[in-house]
């Protein structure tokens, strides 16, 4: 960034008839500067509450902890300035430069970063985005600002506050937005792609239409968000649907059910869906069409499978302490070095004591299942279709239901 400059005397001047202004002193005159120069200036802790300014240059300027609530910087430009700390808190920021400013902590609370429309000398009128391409904005306060159609690209907003705002059709593409809060945020046709939202919270947030190529959901709490026709990266082991449930229930799982959502897919359409490694603990699947499916290493403890068709599915591997398989179809499905236990279900309360529940298989079909080298204790298979069931090098504790020469 180029180097700031003191301001001159005429300048100081009328910053400080504007302090005066802002403070109810005599002598005071409200700064109304449109198209001002301020470049390359040092301006920290500048007093520019209600200031008119609209197209104001400010570019290369460092105005760390100043006060601009309210101010009219229509169009201003604001490129690589230092705004650290400042706050701009209700501010008409419409069509405004921020690119590559530093606005680490600023607070921009309902101010209007909305394009700005422009009309020219001979009539006609442009749209001006309010940008903040590769702007520093950790830690800054945006809550409730009308962002509509902002340019966020590339820029770090680590812990920004975002929550309630419009962010419509705002691009955020390749951000660093781990740990923004997007609570309650419009963000309809947003443009996420490349973004990084490590433990980003867009619970409740509107992502509509919004694309969410090549973004990591994992850790991001989407509970309550609307994300009908969002877009989704291509060629995913997962479809991108069931990858959003799956990042909501890992969070429900994380924080033992205090955030996030639990999985319920009952009744979808997931034949041949690759789920090798997922942690779907508790998670409800009953009903679903799941022929073919992959669950191959997964944690499936507790998972509900009653009455879902698994045919071929192959579960080897995989983690089903206390699963309810019960009236599932499972024929030639397959369980090599699967482990089948009890599960502990606890009480929270601690007014009932601990019990152990058993996967239970009561009225499936079994035929052709392997279990080869499983470990399975306490199933009871004396309702289920176990012909033609394959056994070989399995453990088998405590079960019931099959007769010892099988």
């Amino acid at each position: 960034m180029p180097e700031a400059r003191l301001p001159s005397r005429d300048i100081l001047m009328v910053l400080s008839r504007h302090a005066a202004f802002a403070a109810n002193r005599p002598g005071g005159a409200r700064l109304q500067q449109p198209g001002g120069k301020f470049s390359r200036l040092i301006l920290n802790g500048l007093m520019l509450d209600d200031a008119t300014l609209p197209g104001a240059d400010f570019s290369n300027s460092v105005m760390v902890a100043a006060s601009l609530r309210r101010a009219d910087l229509f169009c201003a430009k604001l490129r690589q300035t230092d705004l650290s700390e400042a706050i701009l808190d209700r501010a008409d920021l419409r069509g405004a430069d921020f690119a590559e400013a530093i606005l680490r902590k600023a607070s921009f609370q309902q101010a209007d970063l909305r394009a700005g429309r422009i009309v020219m000398a001979e009539g006609a009128d442009r749209v001006q985005n309010t940008s903040l391409v590769g702007a520093k904005v950790d830690g800054a306060k945006f809550r409730s600002a009308q962002m509509e159609q902002a340019n966020l690209s590339v820029a770090s907003a680590v812990g920004a506050d975002f929550s309630d705002s419009d962010l419509n059709g705002a691009s955020f593409a390749g951000a660093d937005l781990s740990e923004a809060d997007f609570t309650g945020a419009k963000m309809k046709g947003a443009n996420l792609t490349g973004a990084r939202l490590d433990r980003a919270n867009l619970n409740g947030a509107d992502l509509r239409g919004a694309n969410l190529r090549n973004v990591d959901l994992r850790s991001v709490d989407i509970a309550g968000a609307a994300l009908s026709g969002a877009i989704y990266r291509k060629g995913d082991a997962l479809p991108s649907e069931i990858e959003i449930v799956l990042a909501a229930h890992s969070h429900w799982i994380a924080t033992m059910g205090a955030n996030g959502q639990r999985a319920v897919l009952t009744g979808k359409d997931l034949n041949g869906v690759n789920f090798a490694g997922c942690d779907l603990r508790g998670a409800d699947l009953q009903q679903c069409k799941l022929h073919g499916a992959n669950f191959t290493d997964a944690q499936l403890m507790l998972a509900n499978f009653a009455e879902a068709d698994l045919r071929h599915a192959n579960l080897s591997k995989a983690g089903l302490s206390g699963a309810n398989f019960s009236r599932a179809q499972l024929n030639d499905t397959r369980w090599r070095g699967a482990r089948l236990a009890s599960a502990p279900i606890i009480d929270p309360t601690g007014r009932a004591p601990m019990r152990m529940l058993p996967v239970q298989v009561a009225g499936a079909s079994l035929g052709g299942a392997d279990f080869s080298g499983a470990y399975i204790s306490d199933v009871d298979f004396g309702t289920a279709d176990w012909h033609g069931i394959k056994l070989r090098g399995a453990e088998l504790v405590r079960c019931t239901g099959l007769p010892r020469t099988i």
